[in-house]
């Protein structure tokens, strides 16, 4: 009876450490990966990661899909972000606490992404910002893709640069 007594005590114990300490360690991060498939990294100061379903974003994380992979990355604002395959973005910016210090600047380096704004973007359009190598978008709609060409400019769907 006292070993079924300590092993209810233990798992008690491990309950309440998961209840309290999980959400605290993540309370830094920007987003989390909520759906992918193939090879997602991430990359912080020269350090690589691998990603899976549930794993956090943070700010300044470089994160990179590989040949028919993609992820979807939900934002701590409602924001929801699909990284298309063989591609490469960097949060540079993430802060959204509802006030007029929320900002977000995504860089898309290379590849190609989609949109699906959130609360920040809705409530102060200007706050939200994605970078290329040749241009800076201020998002004013709720839904957006962008795709690079191999040379760095910006495509539509079938690969043709957008004038």
């Amino acid at each position: 009876m006292a070993v079924k007594t300590m092993y209810r005590k233990i798992a008690v114990a491990c309950l309440v450490w998961c209840a309290v300490a999980v959400p605290a360690m993540a309370a830094d991060s920007t987003a989390i990966l909520v759906a992918s498939r193939g090879d997602v990294s991430a990359t912080t100061k020269g350090e690589v990661r691998a990603l899976k379903q549930g794993d956090s974003i943070y700010q300044e994380d470089q994160v990179t899909t590989g040949d028919k992979s993609f992820a979807v990355l939900q934002f701590v604002d409602g924001a929801k972000v699909t990284i298309r395959p063989k591609s490469v973005l960097v949060i540079k910016e993430y802060v959204f606490n509802g006030g007029d210090e929320d900002a977000a600047t995504l860089s898309l380096v290379e590849g190609g992404l989609r949109v699906i704004t959130g609360a920040m973007a809705k409530a102060e359009p200007e706050s939200y910002k994605v970078e290329t190598p040749v241009a800076l978008m201020g998002v004013r709609g709720t839904e957006f893709s962008v795709m690079l060409c191999e040379d760095g400019q910006v495509c539509e769907e079938d690969g043709a640069v957008q004038n």
